[in-house]
């Protein structure tokens, strides 16, 4: 996949690229390790255009319990929900 999106970087804007590699997440939810992995995107940079799309209301944020402790993820919005 990552043959893919590098192919798409010069296409695509950051922000549609993450937007892309959400959609196609289980449950549309990433974590943001998971997102610099398959974008290979710097997490600070990738920070900034996952808080301009939360104010923008395309995605939300949440927080998940896991094993091994509490772990932001990053939501994609439904369609209803958008509305």
């Amino acid at each position: 996949m990552e043959s893919k999106i590098e192919k798409h970087k010069k296409r695509f804007t950051i922000t549609q690229i993450v937007l892309m590699v959400m959609a196609k997440a289980p449950g549309s939810c990433c974590s943001l390790e998971y997102l610099s992995e398959k974008t290979s995107v710097d997490k600070d940079e990738l920070l900034v255009y996952l808080s301009r799309l939360a104010q923008r209301g395309i995605i939300e944020r949440k927080w998940h319990k896991g094993r091994a402790g509490k772990e932001r993820m990053y939501c994609l919005k439904y369609k209803d929900e958008l509305l």
